[in-house]
């Protein structure tokens, strides 16, 4: 079990040793919830892309209750793990979806936010596609929100501005960088 405690939400969570940050919530989640929490006043929809066994998700719906939080993963452990974990800490406005990617959503379905914590040792191709979708599923002033290692921020920011036109970085530290793009329709 992991307990773990980010803006005055305290869950408890069961992890699987293959899964990603299986001891304890990794310090680029953490960010990166910290991050959305001090941007967005409020959010109705929000989508975990590659949720592994659920902090962020889970951080976000605990949060803000009245919100709906949505997570996919296309690892059928991780997408178990987020399950019960958001059982056992009674967060009811968390559904998990086994996905790869954006592919069991539907192609309509928008969101206010959609953070990631993303896979990049998946390669290039993933992340930039990932991005790309993002945008394709936020809603208007929408925001893609993702941590990842700080060596990583140059050709990820590039991917963001590619897709959204600008990027920000949101929060850095000595591992990691948030960064963020905005849609804005012209």
């Amino acid at each position: 079990m992991v307990k773990f405690e980010v803006a005055g939400a305290v869950l408890n969570c069961e992890t699987k040793p293959d899964l990603f940050s299986p001891k304890s919530l990794d310090t680029g989640s953490r960010m990166l919830i910290e991050a959305v929490i001090k941007i967005s006043e409020s959010y109705d929809e929000v989508l975990d892309w590659g949720c592994g066994w659920g902090p962020i998700g889970l951080t976000l719906a605990e949060l803000r209750p009245e919100s709906r939080v949505t997570a996919v993963d296309s690892d059928i452990a991780a997408v178990s793990c987020a399950t019960s974990n958001a059982e056992n800490n009674r967060v009811h406005n968390l559904k998990v979806i086994a996905s790869h990617g954006f592919e069991q959503l539907s192609p309509n379905q928008k969101f206010d936010v959609i953070v990631s914590n993303p896979p990049t040792h998946r390669g290039r191709e993933v992340l930039e596609q990932m991005v790309l979708e993002s945008w394709q599923h936020l809603e208007n002033n929408g925001r893609l929100a993702m941590v990842v290692e700080a060596r990583l921020k140059p050709w990820v920011a590039r991917a963001i501005k590619a897709s959204f036109g600008d990027y920000k970085i949101l929060k850095r530290g000595p591992k990691h960088v948030v960064l963020t793009g905005i849609k804005v329709l012209q």
